[in-house]
């Protein structure tokens, strides 16, 4: 549904172009829309157009209550090609099933982790079927997406959204009048549409990219056998930094690595934006144990594991751990919260016999992760111990425990996310493959456990610095200087 509001304030609209929007769920739908909830109350008029349909792995209806009412909502409708390709999945796996004998859908749900195996080629999203092996593995299906992939959804599936969203993009321009332009990705599709959007209209545009795009780790996984996707891609970055007003990023690693890829670009104009916590989410949480069993040494992970992340370290340091100091079996819980099961740690598991420490809980709405959040003893983030990651990228939940105060264990390396930690106070950093440290750190918090409890001494300047509402003031201030500066011509 849109909703509309009358012509006041127009010299203060923005047009916010996001893909990542409630009912979706996940951190990059919740920086934008508290960007949106804390501008709004500082007299800008948001007007947002998203995706009306659109394919994503993660759901959170809830979200949509911290719209704030002055924001003008367009959803336009897409043909997304992850749904297409499961669908097609799913009629294929009926027919193989027929074929073999008609089993039905209870009986061949048998399977190790819960669910009948897709093919190769559906099991895993587009980023994911990123290697010569992997491909090889998936057969034609795999051959075919490939081409699919590296040929026409360049620099993303959402590419197939954005020449509606375009035109749909000029008409609500025209009727809204905005004075300056917004966009966040990924999908990186959608600032490439931006870039277009900003240039028809002659609108200042500021960009926010969440991600590294052109030196991702996936991406990088795909450009040797597809040149002329890298370079097409390149292209595309290259003229964000040249025609956006502002270019936002999370770290500062990030935006130095922008700088030396770009030496032209004004440095004053990369400016680092970190992901945040809100107070307000954390307003109705209990002081109480209300959903983890009091009595036990909780240690928690909200969201997902990165695939490419090898938790089988941690797994195996958990088990040392028990072996150990048996007792420790008895009180110790490891939850992973909304975090995706994949069959090789169910495998794991059950061969480490450590099923009843380690649980995985199914993807569940924010306010009840932060409930669960704020109830854990320690809280914990992994991240793929590669520069392209744990070097330069900030994991979007540990700022949500930074609010907290509570000791995190993070499996990562040197980079942004220990520096932001080590000043905060309540790191404690280990390299994701060395169980031995890990198993100390566990063994840590279990001492501290039995001897009156897990605490860390916060720096609480550091922490405050890292409030959405300041950062949405940051933002403002970005967006009157476009405004004053008027549109670039790279």
């Amino acid at each position: 549904m849109e909703r509309t509001t009358g012509s006041e304030g127009r010299g203060r609209t923005v047009l916010v172009l996001t893909y990542r929007w409630p009912p979706q769920g996940g951190g990059g739908v919740q920086r934008t829309l508290k960007l949106v909830k804390y501008l709004a109350g500082l007299g800008w008029r948001p007007v947002v157009h998203t995706v009306a349909n659109p394919y994503s792995r993660l759901w959170d209806p809830t979200l949509a209550s911290e719209i704030p009412e002055s924001a003008v909502v367009y959803k336009t409708p897409t043909v997304e090609y992850e749904s297409l390709r499961l669908g097609a999945a799913n009629l294929a796996g009926r027919a193989l099933r027929a074929l073999r004998g008609g089993k039905s859908e209870k009986g061949s749900s048998k399977s190790a982790g819960g669910g009948s195996k897709a093919p190769p080629a559906a099991a895993a999203s587009l980023d994911e079927v990123g290697t010569r092996e992997s491909r090889r593995q998936a057969g034609l299906a795999g051959r075919v997406e490939d081409w699919i992939w590296s040929r026409l959804l360049i620099p993303d599936p959402q590419i197939v959204w954005s020449a509606a969203a375009f035109v749909r993009s000029l008409a609500i321009a025209q009727k809204e009048n905005p004075a300056v332009v917004y966009s966040s990705s990924p999908p990186n599709s959608l600032n490439v549409m931006a870039l277009a959007l900003a240039r028809r209209l002659h609108l200042p545009w500021i960009a926010d990219m969440r991600d590294p795009w052109t030196d991702g780790l996936r991406r990088r996984q795909w450009y040797p056998d597809h040149p002329g996707r890298q370079r097409r891609e390149e292209r595309w970055e290259r003229q964000i930094f040249e025609n956006a007003t502002n270019v936002l990023v999370t770290t500062d690693p990030a935006r130095q690595t922008f700088l030396d890829k770009y030496p032209w670009c004004p440095p004053e104009r990369v400016r680092v934006l970190t992901n945040a916590f809100d107070p307000a989410d954390f307003a109705q949480v209990s002081s109480e144990r209300r959903l983890l069993e009091p009595g036990h040494l909780h240690l928690s992970l909200s969201g997902n594991v990165e695939t490419m992340f090898d938790l089988g370290p941690f797994l195996v340091a958990v088990r040392g751990l028990i072996d150990a100091d048996p007792a420790a079996r008895e009180f110790l819980r490891v939850n992973f919260l909304g975090t995706k099961r994949q069959l090789r740690y169910d495998e794991a598991i059950e061969k480490l016999g450590i099923g009843d420490v380690v649980r995985f809980h199914a993807y569940m709405p924010h306010e009840r992760v932060v409930q669960l959040v704020s109830e854990s003893d320690a809280l914990m983030l992994c991240q793929i111990p590669a520069q392209e990651s744990g070097g330069v990228k900030l994991p979007g939940k540990m700022f949500e425990y930074l609010f907290t105060r509570k000791p995190i264990l993070a499996l990562t390396i040197p980079g942004a996310t220990q520096e932001i930690l080590d000043r905060a106070g309540v790191g404690r950093v280990v390299d994701p493959n060395d169980v031995a440290g890990i198993r100390a750190e566990l063994s840590r918090f279990v001492d501290e456990y039995r001897h009156g409890g897990i605490r860390a001494v916060a720096n609480e300047a550091v922490i405050e610095s890292f409030d959405r509402s300041a950062q949405a003031r940051v933002v403002s201030d970005l967006l009157s200087e476009a405004i004053a500066e008027g549109p670039r011509r790279g």
